[in-house]
């Protein structure tokens, strides 16, 4: 299942069980979702802890408390040292003081709203008991197996944990299981925890330290998102020239959002095949007045950074930019993904061998699918190694990078197993007016294939991507929008729970 694919026990990673720490993170009160990416970049720094991963991030009915705004819910799996493991009433308090910093104020209704939320759920599979401190405190929560805000989450990160007092000792997953069975039963759960609104996974169109206003997010499912290309290049392969002038830049990002575009994606240096490396300063010379532009003229849209550097994309996020998306996947710079931690920014991991420049020399596959899942994966385990939470990676299989057209042809045709495989993660998929396009449709000027966009595009949706970058946005966004009334299903909280 999606839920075992995820799941890595404490075994595979050398270390025993008891030092894995389990904490909740939540919030509906002000900007939640950075409110929450200050928290885990706090949490990750506090001596003795290590962040090990997080699961995705889920938009939650109310409970306890029904007249209220959604929360924001996630789980954070962290790694204590032994003097940490020795003093966890220090790490409470210090967790509180956290909570303390970023807004959270004392008094308020129980279980009320709050700016921040951080509760310790579980150290181990042992239970404590926390009196002689500040905050008492009884592990595993005493509440956690009847919260499906909780149990989600935590689904994604160890579905195989036991609560050591419940009777027969059940995993997360048995408990979920009994989340999820006892809907509509009067007096099973707490209340509102018979909504129709399961908890349902959201994906950042900005939450990190900078780029726009206010922190806002996507309900996966709902919709496939546009993310119209914008090259400020003298020589990518289809639209090199076209927004050298900053004005003309501006104006066709505008066209895009009007057309319906979710995020524009600003790059500086040409990945075609073949192309040579351009420097970091004349990357950055291109891309940063256009992202600054953009932002001091009023435009809220989500901005990402085409780049495979950490210098360019530290610039340009500062300048207003929301995502990095880095078709190397985060080789070529090995300060790319430490940085996507630091700024909290959402990441696109690309599969591709070698460079651009050598990209065309390795194209040798045994299997595709297989080969481009297991690397992204491999990428996904990086990033969140370098402290990047699971809600901010998103995964693109790398249509056209190093790639002939049947292994194009076969990603797309077999597009849906990645998605599974790839749960939680969110799927971009990029075929816009690739060479393999012009070969099947005889046709050389890249411009004219925009039918052929529109079939890949149809394909990605059917097979639940959540993402299409394209060129010709208008006429994506068309055809996105009525794949999506064809195939999308309306109740998106049923791709966590069938997962079970």
């Amino acid at each position: 299942s999606a839920i075992a694919l995820r799941a890595e026990t404490a075994a595979q990673h050398g270390m025993a069980g008891r030092h894995l720490c389990y904490l909740a993170l939540g919030g509906n009160v002000g900007d939640s979702l950075r409110y929450i990416s200050r928290a885990v970049r706090r949490v990750a720094n506090l001596p003795g802890v290590r962040l090990r991963r997080t699961s995705s991030l889920f938009k939650t009915a109310p409970q306890y408390v029904t007249e209220q705004p959604a929360f924001l819910n996630a789980v954070a799996e962290l790694e204590l040292a032994p003097d940490r493991l020795r003093d966890l009433h220090g790490l409470l308090s210090e967790l509180k003081a956290i909570e303390a910093e970023i807004g959270r104020v004392s008094g308020g209704p129980r279980r009320g709203p709050r700016v921040v939320d951080l509760d310790l759920l579980a150290v181990g599979e042992e239970p404590l008991t926390l009196t002689d401190c500040t905050y008492p405190l009884n592990l595993p929560h005493a509440q956690m197996h009847e919260r499906d805000f909780v149990l989600v989450p935590l689904a994604e990160l160890c579905p195989e944990w036991r609560h050591p007092l419940l009777e027969g000792r059940p995993t997360v997953r048995t408990m979920l299981e009994r989340v999820l069975r006892s809907e509509g039963m009067p007096g099973q759960g707490p209340a509102g925890a018979h909504s129709q609104e399961r908890p349902c996974q959201v994906i950042p169109a900005a939450g990190g330290l900078h780029g726009r206003a206010q922190g806002w997010y996507w309900e996966r499912g709902a919709q496939t998102h546009i993310m119209g290309i914008l090259n400020v290049t003298p020589d990518s392969f289809s639209d090199g020239g076209k927004h050298l002038q900053l004005e003309d830049a501006v104006a066709s990002a505008q066209a895009m959002v009007n057309a319906g575009a979710s995020i524009i994606d600003v790059g500086g240096e040409t990945t075609k095949p073949g192309a040579a490396e351009v420097s970091v300063e004349q990357e950055i010379e291109r891309v940063v007045p256009v992202i600054r532009a953009l932002r001091e003229r009023g435009m809220d849209v989500t901005i990402s950074v085409d780049t495979r550097k950490a210098a360019v994309a530290r610039a340009a996020v500062e300048a207003g930019a929301d995502w990095i998306n880095d078709v190397s996947g985060g080789e070529f710079d090995s300060a790319m993904l430490p940085l996507a931690a630091e700024l909290m920014a959402p990441v696109v991991l690309m599969h591709m061998k070698g460079t651009p420049e050598t990209m065309n020399s390795l194209v040798s596959y045994e299997c595709v699918v297989g080969e481009v899942r297991d690397h992204l994966l491999a990428r996904r385990r990086a990033a969140e190694e370098a402290g990047v939470p699971a809600w901010n990676i998103i995964l693109d299989p790398g249509i056209g990078f190093a790639k002939k057209i049947d292994e194009n042809l076969t990603l797309l045709r077999r597009c849906g197993e990645l998605v599974d495989a790839l749960h939680p993660s969110p799927l971009l998929v990029s075929a816009s007016r690739k060479k393999f396009l012009g070969t099947i449709l005889g046709e050389t000027d890249a411009t004219q294939r925009t039918f052929g966009n529109a079939a890949c595009t149809a394909a990605a949706v059917a097979a639940g991507a959540d993402f299409v970058r394209a060129h010709d946005v208008r006429e994506m966004c068309q055809t996105a929008r009525v794949s999506d009334h064809i195939y999308r299903r309306s109740a998106q909280g049923l791709r966590t729970t069938s997962a079970l």
